[in-house]
């Protein structure tokens, strides 16, 4: 049987698995990743050398790539990203994409604080980052890029939002996005971060005292709906060592931004209105 027949039937075997998974799919979004990785490295060796996939699948893979238009063949028989990667990155920027009127109110902060600044909102069951700005003392974390959708615990604007939400629908999330630890300083039990969001609606604003980067804090308002409910979050990151002399007039700007934000969406009530959590 020659190696094409027997790729196909490895293929087949493994795809029809009574998982639901396609594992040919999955071994080519790995190889996709790793290329994305590669700072232009991206040989079939070192594809298969990176993802523990044999290399002959290797090479099937990346001619499928290739004929599809998501990785291009570079000189020195490396592979690149192609311009499908870019087409499915700014479609999903458009779907990520707040209303214009919350990215104006999110310049204005920008300008206003000097310090980099976010907005952050629901995508499906995930609270993601949808756009940032950087900051004169430019302090951005490298793995925040927009989509970022992890660790939404440990994240000042994952708190912000999800205070305001009921506990059995916060424990609901937790449940699917575990309180998986960042940092030292990372809140890992269930009722501790629920305790923690309540105090969090309380003051009306979350913080975020290196639990998702160590030397970096950050400070979030939640932004609400006409029905009250927390549909994003605008958030202030800088250096650990400037934080604290600045917490409370940083949290002061984030506040006026997000009810500037949550008027224009129709929410008309006091600012914030009452957390689902405080009410026992």
């Amino acid at each position: 049987m020659g190696q094409t027949q027997t790729l196909a039937r490895e293929m087949a075997e493994e795809d029809d698995r009574p998982t639901g998974i396609l594992l040919s799919l999955r071994r080519g979004l790995r190889v996709l990743e790793a290329i994305a990785t590669s700072n232009g490295a991206a040989t079939a060796k070192w594809l298969s050398q990176e993802t523990g996939i044999k290399i002959g699948t290797c090479y099937h893979i990346l001619r499928t790539l290739e004929d599809e238009g998501y990785v291009v063949r570079l000189p020195g028989s490396r592979f690149g990203l192609g311009s499908r990667v870019a087409f499915l990155h700014d479609n999903f920027r458009a779907h990520l994409a707040p209303p214009q009127e919350l990215l104006d109110i999110l310049s204005q902060l920008h300008a206003e604080v000097g310090e980099t600044t976010y907005i952050s909102g629901w995508y499906g069951d995930n609270i993601v980052l949808q756009r940032y700005l950087e900051g004169v003392n430019a302090v951005h974390v490298r793995s925040l890029e927009i989509g970022y959708a992890g660790f939404a615990h440990a994240r000042a604007s994952g708190k912000a939002i999800l205070a305001f939400l009921p506990e059995g629908r916060v424990r609901a999330y937790l449940a699917t996005h575990p309180l998986t630890r960042r940092t030292a300083n990372t809140i890992t039990d269930a009722d501790q971060f629920i305790e923690h969001l309540r105090h969090t609606a309380n003051q009306g604003y979350a913080v975020d005292r290196e639990e998702f980067a160590d030397g970096v804090c950050c400070v979030s308002a939640a932004i609400f709906d006409r029905s009250g409910f927390p549909v994003g979050a605008y958030t202030i990151s800088l250096p650990a060592n400037r934080f604290e002399e600045k917490v409370e007039a940083l949290a002061g700007a984030t506040k006026r931004a997000a009810i500037q934000a949550s008027v224009a969406l129709g929410f008309l009530g006091t600012y914030p209105p009452q957390s689902p959590l405080l009410k026992r």
